[in-house]
């Protein structure tokens, strides 16, 4: 990913491919908790995928609370492809979550817990919740290029039916990466709005993701943490997310510009090649 210089944001949506809605080739079916080479980045996966079902709805909500102020005719193109994309989302993760937990190895304590917060959002006016979405597709973007980028990290070990899971999400954020920032622009144009909810949403998703990873790594502590070679390689994976970290941080940064735009940071060659070398099979 580079950082480009986009001088006129007029109709900065044009510059984006189109988003198509496609189905998943994703099968849910049982799913072992330890399905990537290192078990805590299968634990890191599956914390992501918690939030996803409910998430990815309260984004859908937050653009069409204001969707009817749009006249652009084609960003409302892009809310139906946003729409869309973002609903298939949701149930694809719903189907593995629930594939991917029993008895010993479970989900829902912080399902419930993400969902009471999804509540308590919905109680904030409709600019600081779209604020809060335009925040979270700047992170989910960012993890989607990361994971295109380098699917050696993030994918080692995974199999077919998962790396359709998360390479076709990840394609697909990285598509309509610029809809919620182009809604909220044209509604709100806030930019004190918008950093806020970002320093509020990175402390959030953060946290929150640390936590649940690390809760499931003690739920599978004979596996991750007391099996000496699980443990190292495990411990070289926490290397590799500081290095993450570090790479992502000036794209990150760069949100806070009065003059950011997603289009700002080049994705196309990552989604170029990823559905030339992953997905032109399928669709």
């Amino acid at each position: 990913m580079t950082l480009i210089d986009v001088k006129n944001h007029a109709h900065p949506h044009k510059n984006f491919n189109a988003i198509v809605v496609r189905q998943t080739r994703f099968k849910a079916q049982k799913i072992g908790r330890h399905y990537t080479d290192s078990t805590l980045m299968s634990h890191f996966l599956t914390a992501l995928s918690i939030t996803f079902p409910e998430g990815e709805r309260f984004f859908v909500e937050t653009v069409r609370n204001v969707r009817a102020q749009i006249e652009d005719a084609q960003l409302q193109k892009d809310i139906s492809g946003f729409i869309g994309q973002e609903s298939h989302h949701a149930r694809a993760h719903e189907q593995f979550n629930q594939n991917v937990q029993d008895s010993h190895y479970h989900l829902k304590k912080f399902e419930q817990v993400f969902a009471k917060e999804m509540i308590r959002l919905r109680t904030l006016s409709h600019r600081r919740q779209l604020a809060a979405t335009v925040a979270l597709e700047h992170f989910t973007a960012l993890i989607a290029g990361y994971m295109l980028k380098y699917p050696d990290f993030m994918f080692k070990g995974l199999s077919e039916n998962m790396t359709n899971l998360w390479l076709w999400h990840a394609m697909e954020e990285i598509e309509h990466k610029h809809v919620a920032f182009d809604v909220y622009q044209q509604v709100f144009s806030n930019l004190a709005q918008r950093r806020r909810s970002m320093r509020t949403i990175t402390i959030g998703f953060l946290t929150s993701t640390a936590v649940m990873t690390a809760h499931l790594v003690w739920q599978d502590r004979q596996h991750s943490l007391y099996r000496p070679q699980e443990l190292l390689k495990n411990i070289q994976v926490m290397g590799g997310f500081g290095l993450m970290m570090l790479r992502l941080l000036p794209e990150y940064l760069a949100f806070y510009r009065a003059d950011f735009h997603p289009s700002q940071i080049d994705q196309n060659d990552l989604l170029k090649k990823v559905k030339k070398t992953w997905l032109s099979t399928a669709y």
